[in-house]
């Protein structure tokens, strides 16, 4: 999880009143946050990707300030138009098709500079995954002629990049940057490239790869343009969100600005609040203290939302900033914060018993050893995917309704799509790469009900990979946890090279797959190295 260094001085600097260090240390936990080490100085915090708003020191005293001095609560920012245009070209809809963006007037200091940007890489590689959901452009405005535009450009455009002093293409900056390096293989296209460029052909930025020089920040930055680039418009709005509040929590002014699509035009930042409900008796059922309506609000007021009694239930506004609020759930949670978790008395456990592992998770572990003894890294990835990975799998996914992403839309029938993911995000890292994971996966039954399976899926990329050494690393796996009476079958499957794939076979039918993953699913991947996978299906051998 991210850290946080923070001067005591300058987060009084944000606080309505001074607060000693000792008062300071103690408070921070009560806003949840994870006190890593501290000094006469200053303090390291830890706080949770959850909450992107941690990630300045005005954020953090912004939560200080609403539980410690009870400031009036503020869901609702009205923003004037700035004047400036983003005109969209169509030709991004195939490269990284969303764009939102702000301008700002603000003070800038050396401090608030390094804090933005430390900010900005925060979300980079919190919500933003690495820049794959949404990429951040700060830019000194007074080198920009407005309006803006957002196109393409081939790989021999060329302008000069951020810290550069000679004029490199856009070939030349993913091969020969580190940036370049590290980004370039988010983006789909190979023949067209997002550029972001003013009125004059000033570059602004070559998203989600590097800045233009031109539009650099410097202490004697005035005024500021934001751009938030996405392929997805909810993240592009959330980012937006996170940015334009963190300006106004450092004391700027924020503005809108237009964006003007070939399907229609809308003003941005929007930093209008959402309304959820809250029932108080769920309240006591999940933290344990009966607290009455008017408690309830006044805990919620201490964490910034406004809150008002409706019928049996409580109305809550919840500031936009704050894209971790989904379910009613995360209110209650909001609710334990402005009560005081160190106000609920923990109960003792009335009926001592001594516990054992269960047997299915010692033949797990056996398993995570066996893996680890081969050289492999355990890697963990969420249940949930998406359609286009999990399609080569199965044709008859469990989708989720009215997904907030398309990134996450059904629950995963297999692991190995998600392991060639961790290997595109690591293509800068030291070959071979072998990892696993040890998951659920999920599948629809023809009687329509989930049938959930915990399997074992293994990756290996490198130079020399091939069908031998991934068969090797099934055979070890099963001979070690006792399973011998099984053969490899040819087998035919779209996710592998023809010829170079099979299905490991016992008594209890097939328990596994495994080969030489197919270039197609290579190449869409980014990855330069060709992978040989394997995936057991551990639920079956239990059986």
């Amino acid at each position: 999880m991210p850290v946080l260094a923070i001067r005591y001085d300058r987060l009084n600097s944000f606080l309505l009143r001074p607060l000693s260090r000792s008062q300071i240390l103690e408070l921070l936990p009560y806003i949840g946050l994870n006190i890593e080490d501290f000094d006469d100085e200053e303090v390291k915090v830890e706080y949770s990707p959850n909450r992107p708003d941690f990630g300045s020191p005005a954020g953090i005293a912004k939560a200080l300030n609403y539980l410690k001095f009870e400031v009036e609560p503020k869901a609702e920012y009205a923003l004037e138009g700035s004047g400036i245009q983003v005109n969209v070209d169509e030709t991004v809809q195939e490269v990284r098709p969303q764009i939102f963006a702000l301008y700002a007037e603000l003070q800038f200091s050396e401090s608030t500079l390094k804090e933005l940007i430390s900010f900005q890489e925060d979300l980079h590689n919190g919500i933003g995954r690495k820049r794959r959901k949404f990429a951040i452009g700060l830019h000194d405005t007074s080198r920009i002629i407005p309006p803006i535009y957002y196109t393409t450009e081939g790989e021999s455009f060329k302008f000069i990049p951020l810290n550069g002093s000679i004029p490199m293409s856009i070939d030349e900056i993913m091969k020969e940057t580190e940036q370049g390096v590290l980004y370039s293989h988010i983006l789909p296209s190979k023949d067209r490239f997002p550029i972001l460029k003013d009125s004059m052909g000033q570059v602004l930025s070559f998203p989600p790869i590097i800045n233009g020089n031109v539009t650099a920040l410097t202490e004697r930055t005035r005024t500021l343009f934001v751009d938030v680039t996405a392929t997805e418009r909810s993240s592009a709005e959330d980012a937006l969100s996170l940015l334009a509040t963190a300006l106004l929590d450092y004391g700027g002014v924020v503005y809108t600005v237009k964006i003007v699509r070939p399907d229609g035009s809308f003003d941005c930042p929007m930093l209008d609040s959402k309304k959820m409900t809250l029932r108080v008796e769920n309240i006591k059922r999940i933290l344990g203290v009966p607290l009455g309506y008017d408690e309830a609000i006044r805990s919620l007021r201490k964490v910034n939302m406004k809150a008002s009694r409706k019928g049996r239930q409580i109305e809550v506004q919840v500031p936009k900033y704050r894209v971790d609020i989904l379910h009613e759930v995360d209110l209650i949670e909001e609710v334990g914060y402005g009560y005081g978790y160190n106000r609920i008395t923990p109960l003792a456990l009335k009926l001592p018993q001594q516990a054992k592992p269960l047997k299915t998770k010692r033949f797990y572990e056996d398993v995570r050893l066996c893996l680890i003894g081969l050289g492999f890294t355990e890697v963990m990835n969420f249940y949930m995917s998406n359609k286009i990975l999990q399609s080569p799998f199965s044709k008859s996914l469990i989708e989720v309704e009215s997904p907030k992403t398309r990134e996450y839309d059904v629950l995963r029938s297999s692991i190995l799509p998600q392991l060639l993911q961790v290997l595109s995000s690591n293509i800068h890292e030291q070959y071979p790469q072998k990892i696993f994971e040890i998951g659920r996966t999920f599948n629809l039954r023809e009687d329509n009900e989930i049938e959930e399976s915990v399997k074992l899926a293994a990756s290996i990329s490198s130079s020399e990979t091939t069908f031998t050494e991934i068969k090797s690393t099934a055979v070890s796996t099963l001979n070690q946890i006792g399973v011998r009476d099984f053969k490899m079958a040819p087998l035919a499957h779209e996710y592998f090279i023809g010829g170079r794939c099979a299905s490991i076979v016992d008594s209890r039918g097939i328990i596994g797959v495994l080969g030489e993953v197919s270039p197609k699913y290579i190449s869409e991947a980014s990855l330069r190295n060709p992978v040989a996978a394997l995936e057991i299906d551990l639920t079956k051998l239990l059986k």
